[in-house]
Parts: structure tokens; C-alpha cells; sequence
């Protein structure tokens, strides 16, 4: 516990934020496709983020954010020493969170029919990540 304490608000933020994103990307049901009939109670007919339609989306979402859930977790609970990137880290957040809720709101619009409740879910945890990263750059890069 003494660990979490000496992360920021935002990197707190992305960590959960970023660990329920990816739950609900790779196990809730995005899509509910009716069949009808006698169908309906033999196949599953739900579909996750990762799965088509446009599956890359989510795929691209899950990466992008294990990338920072991965980052956080290293550099500031472990406390391993990754090599510096060319900007900082909390750059490098502010740009990937941005673009896992702008391709999260792409997938949401794309196709409207019969949306699942992870859908919705996954967008509001992908601002979530965003803000989180956002909140992590207006703090600044701390040394370490």
C-alpha cells in the first residue's frame, strides 16, 4: 500500500482506469447481435471490443493502454529504470491516452446497432485513461 501512496493523482488515475479499460475491452459484451428464435439460446451472440466489427480498434485500445498501465507499473512501483525516451513520459501518456479515447469514440460510432453496455463502459473508462494522462502531464515529469 505504501507504494500506491507515491503515485500522482493521474498516474492513479491511469492505472485503475487503465486496468477496468482493458477488462471491459477483452470480456464485456461491446455488441449483442439478435438472431432470433431458437438460435438465440444456442450461440453466444455477444461480442467484446476485440472481436469484429472492426476489432482493431480495440486491439489498438488494449495495447495503448497496457503500454501505460505497463510504464506506471515499472518505473514507479518497482522502481525499474527504463531506458529515457526522446520526451517524457508523461508526454508520451498525454498523446497515447488521447488517442485510446478518440479510437474507443471511432469504434462506439461506427456502428450503432445493438451496442452492449461494455460499450459504453469502455468509452467512459478510455476519457477516464485520457484525463488521467492529461492530469499526469499538467503535474510534470518528477525525477526519479
Amino acid at each position: 500500500m505504501g507504494r500506491l501512496r507515491k503515485l500522482s493523482q493521474g498516474e492513479r488515475i491511469v492505472l485503475v482506469a487503465g486496468v477496468l479499460l482493458i477488462a471491459d475491452l477483452l470480456i464485456l459484451p461491446w455488441h449483442d447481435i439478435e438472431l432470433g428464435g431458437r438460435l438465440e439460446g444456442l450461440v453466444d451472440t455477444t461480442l467484446s471490443a476485440v472481436q469484429e466489427p472492426y476489432a482493431g480498434y480495440g486491439i489498438a485500445a488494449v495495447v495503448l493502454t497496457a503500454v501505460m498501465v505497463v510504464q506506471i507499473v515499472l518505473t514507479r512501483l518497482l522502481s525499474v529504470r527504463l531506458p529515457a525516451p526522446p520526451v517524457p513520459w508523461s508526454q508520451i501518456h498525454l498523446i497515447l491516452g488521447i488517442f485510446v479515447a478518440v479510437v474507443l469514440v471511432i469504434k462506439l460510432v461506427r456502428l450503432t446497432d445493438s451496442l452492449g453496455y461494455g460499450a459504453y463502459s469502455g468509452v467512459l473508462a478510455g476519457i477516464l485513461v485520457a484525463y488521467g494522462a492529461w492530469s499526469m502531464s499538467r503535474e510534470g515529469e518528477e525525477p526519479l
